[in-house]
């Protein structure tokens, strides 16, 4: 009897080696494609920002900080991923889930996406093309002349930090909503230094709660 359990407790762990090797080598393909892809798919991003010289159109260095500070506080010193906030999503993950996935769907995907964001998009592109993508695929420009009637660059401030604030989800924090306006007050504080983030995952900004 205490052969026969030994016996399926090594079937069974074999069986998970390979699985395990079987996924590893499974998302070690997904990287080396999407490293392949990725010059083609950041070629429009670059030439925008003239091989990453300059910053995306429309904002100035300014208002780049500021939505940095709010979306993705280590932007300019990780490598794709923040891994003291691994459950954070930064801007190059965020970039990853619109441009490399069909039907991105939390789990396995997660993981992928990861790993393409530190691997591919990470050390091949620069920062101001990432910036340039993150802007270009989460619609901001759309978004401003929809809710305000104006391009993007046109935008006044307060308009800036209500379009900055829908970001994340754009039809409950809708500007002129109550949900938008609460968003907006919490950033002001943040961006007044008066409270502090929760950890670099807290881009709801609990921590500016009256």
């Amino acid at each position: 009897m205490a052969d026969s359990k030994s016996t399926i407790f090594k079937l069974l762990a074999a069986a998970a080696a390979v699985a395990l090797l079987g996924f590893v080598g499974y998302e070690a393909v997904s990287v080396a494609l999407a490293r392949a892809a990725t010059p083609e798919i950041f070629a429009r991003y670059e030439a925008e920002t003239d091989n990453g010289a300059k910053p995306p159109a429309g904002l100035s260095g300014e208002r780049i900080e500021t939505l940095l500070k709010v979306q993705d506080p280590s932007f300019w010193t990780h490598g794709g991923v923040d891994w003291s906030a691994p459950l954070a999503t930064t801007v190059t993950q965020s970039i990853v889930k619109r441009l490399y996935f069909e039907d991105f769907k939390p789990g396995f995907a997660k993981i992928r996406q990861t790993l393409i964001a530190q691997f591919a998009v990470g050390p091949l592109t620069s920062k101001n093309a990432q910036l340039a993508a993150f802007i270009d695929v989460n619609g901001f420009d759309g978004a401003s002349r929809k809710w305000f009637g104006k391009p993007l660059a046109e935008l006044g401030d307060e308009e800036f930090l209500s379009l900055v604030a829908t970001n994340n989800s754009p039809n409950d924090y809708a500007p002129g909503t109550q949900a938008n306006a609460e968003r907006v007050r919490r950033i002001e504080k943040y961006l007044a230094g008066l409270c502090q983030r929760q950890g670099f995952a807290d881009v709801w900004l609990e921590g500016c709660k009256d």
